[in-house]
């Protein structure tokens, strides 16, 4: 699901660039919980909220209703 999404400013998925990981995806189906943890490219990468917010809404929307989608980490 994550792995499509393309990074903002270069023509590779966010999981090419490792901004992603399976590693950093942490899911508990029985209280229907998922934390993602991203890491930018860059330690002060301006595209942070924006690939925040690219994740947090492929989630809501891949994800069954019973899931609450909580703020994202981004790790420095």
């Amino acid at each position: 699901m994550a792995r499509d999404i393309k990074d903002p400013e270069h023509p590779y998925s966010l999981e090419e660039l490792k901004v992603i990981t399976e590693d950093a995806i942490e899911v508990d189906d029985k209280h229907s919980y998922v934390r993602v943890t991203f890491t930018p490219t860059v330690e002060h990468c301006s595209m942070a909220t924006v690939i925040g917010l690219c994740l947090r809404v492929k989630l809501m929307r891949s994800l069954p209703s019973r899931y609450k989608v909580c703020p994202l980490f981004c790790h420095v």
